[in-house]
């Protein structure tokens, strides 16, 4: 197959953002807060990274802000 070709296909699987990975792996309550936090604007992407990394969920500031980017424009 030439590189064009290949390239037109696509991926096969698609990739997930982090976070969705990590809400997935919270209990309820967790999980609600995460969300809480991820709709106030007030709350800085990093601090959210630094409290999911300090819990044992390493996820980068970049991670978060992309994942509130995205359920923006939802």
């Amino acid at each position: 197959m030439d590189l064009h070709a290949e390239m037109k296909a696509g991926r096969k699987t698609i990739q997930r953002f982090r976070l969705e990975v990590i809400l997935e792996e919270l209990d309820d309550g967790e999980r609600d807060s995460v969300l809480a936090a991820l709709a106030d604007t007030s709350v800085f992407t990093s601090r959210i990274a630094e409290v999911l990394t300090g819990h044992g969920y390493p996820v980068s500031a970049n991670a978060v802000g992309n994942f509130r980017r995205k359920c923006a424009t939802q």
